[in-house]
């Protein structure tokens, strides 16, 4: 077996991607039983004390570590300078990767002007240690698809494969939302049919279905708020934003009778995919979601918020009532 890079950059502005590869890259990494400790490039205090400690510290009974350190690309010059020297006398058991997240505007991966003059970056260049994707597209979108497959077990029927590869968005966190429903579609047969197909949100149109289901997956904030405004922004907006009260009423109703044993309406699918979320939010947050509706309704027809400002309001409360609480950023 190869001997595993002493530290990684990953150059790509997909999470779901960058999750992917860190995953992939430890488990080839001959080690086993890593820790893996997320670190934040655009935090206040972006590589704390226990960053450092972890990074250049040997411990008499050492866990591998791997510090995953999120959204490098907005690192500092002297942050640049302090890793590079840090870098230099790396034991087995630590294994940094750099995540470079910013936007490509080009085929040529986006690399600070800060780090690709510095030693670490050279020397990762060199060796073979940077990997580089601008995001899924089309082509890629195939091996997405398929070694999402393998890892969940299923097979397609003839034709299905190819379907669902032309239906999915191209951003891999919304393509993961949705082929969880696929998933959950193909049962305990575990075979995905081209019926199944017809539950991906089409390009440019995301269901209001889709929409609260992204909203409670961890990450998905981001992919969530931009397919809204992209699938929104050739339509009606006050049309948008009644229809989207309109349906958290009937979702508060639905959610309501799920987490009190009720028969709610609608089909076995959806109802078992919305189940563990009501009993979540509970009487409270049931409430709290028909409060976000009705303040937002009532400040966009009195005048007190615009449009934008009262869809800004209600997304930004949707969000952080759906997420679940207390937990730790993730890499």
């Amino acid at each position: 077996m190869a001997e595993r890079p002493r530290y990684l950059f990953l150059i790509c502005p997909d999470p779901q991607l960058i999750k992917a590869q860190v995953d992939e890259r430890l488990k080839a990494s001959g080690q086993e039983g890593w820790e893996t400790k997320p670190f934040w490039g655009d935090d206040d205090d972006p590589l704390p004390p226990a960053f450092w400690t972890d990074l250049t510290i040997k411990s008499l009974f050492p866990q591998p570590k791997a510090l995953v350190l999120r959204r490098a690309h907005a690192l500092k010059a002297d942050q640049w300078d302090k890793l590079d020297a840090s870098v230099k006398g790396l034991g087995r058991e630590i294994f940094p990767i750099f995540c470079l997240e910013g936007e490509w505007k080009g085929k040529k991966a986006p690399i600070p002007p800060a780090l690709s003059r510095r030693g670490l970056y050279k020397k990762a260049r060199d060796a073979g240690w940077v990997w580089e994707s601008p995001g899924l597209d089309q082509r890629s979108l195939t091996d997405f698809v398929k070694g999402w497959a393998a890892k969940a077990g299923l097979t397609f029927e003839p034709g299905a494969g190819q379907a669902l590869t032309m239906a999915l968005p191209t951003d891999a966190v919304a393509a993961r939302l949705e082929l969880d429903k696929i998933e959950l579609a193909a049962g305990d047969e575990k075979v995905v049919r081209k019926e199944h197909v017809s539950l991906v949100a089409r390009t440019g149109e995301m269901p209001f279905f889709d929409l609260m289901d992204a909203l409670a997956q961890p990450g998905a904030e981001a992919s969530v708020w931009r397919r809204v405004i992209d699938d929104h922004s050739k339509s009606a907006k006050d049309q948008m934003l009644f229809n989207l009260i309109g349906f958290l009423a009937s979702q508060a109703r639905m959610y309501w009778l799920l987490a009190h044993g009720g028969k709610a309406a609608g089909s076995p699918y959806m109802l078992q995919k919305k189940a563990p979320l009501a009993k979540r939010l509970g009487a409270r947050g049931i409430a709290r979601m028909i409060d976000l509706a009705m303040e937002a309704e009532l400040s966009l027809k009195t005048g007190e918020r615009k449009y934008e400002e009262a869809l800004d309001m209600l997304m930004a409360g949707l969000i952080d009532l759906f997420q679940p609480k207390a937990q730790p950023r993730r890499y």
